[in-house]
């Protein structure tokens, strides 16, 4: 029964770490590296328990690339609100993808379709991830990490944004 629900509570507790982590981040605490390395490992397992248990659920295939979202655009306004890195514009570029893909796998959804995650997806958010968690302990490699999976998080974003658009005119 523990393993049953254990996806969801990770991706719970996930969501429960972010106001920690940007709390930690704005305060320059070094307990904000290993709260969010936890959090982001925790987004490694919950998808890997949940298809061990056969127990993909509605509500991990909903809130979990929701939390992921949350999580990255949480820290990554921290940073920004902290260190001013990485700068405005980046961060606008970020949240104006995730808002869109958002907004469009939510449309995509009342109307029955479902869009899974990409290789491509998962290795931006990977990507973005590793190099977060870098800016966060203040590795100066970690912004260059970040442009890159920002691009990376960008062609994903177009991919998704190309097959929704295909999944609604397939509707006519």
């Amino acid at each position: 029964m523990l393993t049953k629900n254990m996806a969801n509570a990770l991706t719970v507790s996930r969501l429960l770490l972010i106001p920690v982590v940007f709390k930690l981040i704005l305060e320059d605490s070094p307990f904000a590296v290993l709260v969010f390395g936890i959090a982001a490992l925790t987004d490694l397992f919950d998808g890997y328990l949940a298809r061990r248990a056969n127990n993909v659920t509605e509500l991990g295939r909903l809130l979990d690339p929701l939390v992921d979202r949350l999580l990255i655009a949480g820290v990554v306004i921290a940073l920004f609100l902290k260190h001013q890195e990485p700068p405005l514009w980046a961060l606008a570029v970020l949240l104006t993808r995730d808002f869109i893909l958002l907004t469009g796998m939510a449309i995509l959804r009342q109307r029955g379709h479902d869009i899974r995650v990409t290789f491509i997806g998962k290795a931006a958010t990977a990507i973005l991830s590793v190099a977060i968690f870098l800016m966060v302990a203040r590795v100066d490699f970690g912004i260059m990490l970040f442009y890159a999976g920002l691009v990376l998080y960008i062609v994903a974003g177009f991919d998704y944004l190309a097959r929704g658009m295909n999944l609604l005119y397939s509707e006519r």
